[in-house]
C-alpha cells in the first residue's frame, strides 16, 4: 500500500454517542486501485454499520465495487465503466472518456505506461487512450520509457497535441522494435572516427559514433549490416556485418563489436 489515511470522529447527544472510524489508501505501482473501509459504532440504538469500497483504473476501463451492512441490511455493487474508440487501424478500449482524447500510438510498446496517468497503458499492439485532454491548449502525451520493452526505444517520448473541443487527437511515436546495442565500431584496426553517421539496413534509422567508435543502436534484428561514412569520399565509407550474442547487461544492452569494411 502507497499511501493510507485514517479518520475519526464522535458525536455525543442525549440519545447516544456516534464513532465513526475511517480508513482510506491508494495500491498498486500506479496508485490506480483506491479503497476505503468505514466503520461506525452507535450506542444510540441505531446499531453499528460497516462499508468497504474499492476502485480500480485500468488500461480497458475502470472497476468499481462495494459492501455494507447495518443492523437492517447488507448490500454489495459492482460496476464497470469505460470507453470504446473505432479508428482506422481497429478498436481501443480505455477508461471512462471525457468530452476530449488522445488516441496514442506506439507500435511494438505493449504495456508501457503513459506519464501522469493513471493506470493508462499501451495494449497489445501499441495503442491507447488518454482519456482527458484540455481543449484548445498543448498537452504533453509522454511515454513512460522505463516502462518500454526490452526491444523497443522511441526517437522522442514526448508529444505535443493541440485538440479542438470534443476532438479525438492522434499522439503517434516512431518506435524501433528490435535489440538495444552498444556496439564497438573500428575499421583497419582503429575506431571508427568520432560524429561519424551509422545507417541501418533498412534506411530507417541513423545513429551517431561517439568516443572510442562505441555507438549506441536500437531496434536491430540479430543479425545485419550497417553502413557508416564519415565523408564524401569512397575512402570514407565503410560495411559492418554483425551478428549478436543473446548475452545482455543489467539495463538489456547487448555489447558487441563489428569490423568495417
Amino acid at each position: 500500500m502507497h499511501n493510507t489515511w485514517a479518520t475519526y470522529n464522535m458525536n455525543n447527544s442525549k440519545d447516544g454517542t456516534v464513532q465513526n472510524l475511517g480508513v482510506n489508501g491508494t495500491a498498486l505501482e500506479e496508485n490506480n486501485l483506491n479503497w476505503n473501509v468505514q466503520e461506525g459504532l452507535d450506542s444510540s440504538g441505531n446499531g453499528n454499520s460497516t462499508s468497504m469500497n474499492a476502485d480500480y483504473k485500468a488500461t480497458y476501463g475502470e472497476l468499481s465495487g462495494g459492501l455494507s451492512q447495518d443492523k437492517n441490511q447488507r448490500t454489495a455493487n459492482v460496476g464497470l465503466q469505460g470507453g470504446v474508440i473505432a479508428h482506422a487501424n481497429g478498436i481501443t478500449l480505455s477508461q471512462p472518456l471525457g468530452e476530449t482524447i488522445a488516441l496514442v500510438k506506439a507500435p511494438g510498446t505493449h504495456g508501457t505506461h503513459i506519464a501522469n496517468q493513471t493506470g493508462v497503458e499501451t495494449d497489445f499492439r501499441g495503442y491507447t487512450v488518454v482519456p482527458f485532454v484540455t481543449a484548445y491548449r498543448h498537452n504533453t502525451i509522454e511515454l513512460d520509457t522505463e516502462t518500454l520493452p526490452d526491444d523497443a526505444d522511441v526517437t522522442h517520448a514526448a508529444q505535443i497535441v493541440t485538440p479542438t473541443r470534443g476532438a479525438v487527437v492522434r499522439a503517434t511515436f516512431n518506435t524501433r522494435v528490435g535489440n538495444r546495442v552498444l556496439m564497438t565500431l573500428t575499421h583497419g584496426g582503429k575506431p571508427l572516427p568520432f560524429g561519424a553517421t551509422v545507417t541501418t539496413e533498412d534506411k530507417d534509422s541513423e545513429f551517431i559514433v561517439g568516443v572510442d567508435g562505441q555507438t549506441y543502436l536500437s531496434g536491430l534484428p540479430r543479425r545485419g549490416k550497417l553502413d557508416v561514412s564519415w565523408g564524401q569520399d569512397a575512402s570514407e565509407h565503410c560495411v559492418a556485418n554483425y551478428v549478436l550474442t543473446d548475452e545482455k547487461n543489467k539495463t538489456n544492452i547487448i555489447n558487441a563489436a563489428a569490423q568495417c569494411h
